[in-house]
């Protein structure tokens, strides 16, 4: 890989023309309404869910050629008594539709065993996945902490320099409640590995 100078990497990873911080977070609040929202930055959001778990939401502009995209990162995190570091990416089984989820580990290969173990033992939060439109979905451990982080099809702005436009794509109720459904599943899960 070449390495760029640092004044041509800043130029480099500088945001889209046009993006506007906090724009599609504005619209992306108004699909989860009900759940308490708090705005952290322009660009962050935590939810909090019933339950008690806090989901951050980040936004992620991501350039493309005379466009852009704003999609939404949800992250949980926690402590967790499991030793050595693993991350585990979810991937959808199926080319036309999802017919289930599979699981992608890397890093410790015990604690990657562990967690597809225990993953195993609960197929419920596997099914939610597969009927959820995500586009990454990943479980880490490292240091002691657990982090669950998810990106969704939807809750994404579309924006676009040539025609110009500007669309959202909204997060339906529908999947929405099997986005925080999973969530809060994997948040649970990561407390029964600890009792």
């Amino acid at each position: 890989m070449i390495a760029l100078r640092p004044s041509v990497n800043r130029v480099w990873q500088r945001e889209p023309a046009g993006y506007r911080a906090g724009s599609a977070l504005d619209r992306l609040q108004a699909d989860l309404r009900p759940y308490a929202c708090d705005r952290l930055s322009a660009g962050r959001l935590c939810l909090t869910l019933p339950q008690g778990p806090q989901l951050e939401i980040s936004e992620r502009p991501q350039a493309l050629f005379l466009a852009h995209i704003v999609s939404h990162r949800f992250s949980l995190s926690g402590r967790t008594a499991l030793t050595g570091s693993a991350r585990l990416t979810v991937r959808g089984t199926g080319w036309w539709r999802q017919r289930g989820v599979r699981y992608c580990t890397a890093g410790d290969e015990a604690a990657a065993r562990q967690l597809t173990g225990w993953l195993a033992r609960y197929p419920q939060i596997g099914a939610t996945l597969a009927q959820l439109d995500f586009r990454h979905a990943q479980l880490t451990l490292a240091a002691g902490r657990w982090q669950f982080s998810i990106e969704h099809f939807a809750a994404c702005e579309v924006v676009s320099r040539l025609p110009p436009g500007r669309r959202y794509l909204r997060l339906t109720a529908a999947q929405r409640c099997l986005l925080l459904s999973a969530c809060l599943m994997v948040a649970q899960l990561m407390e029964k590995i600890d009792d």
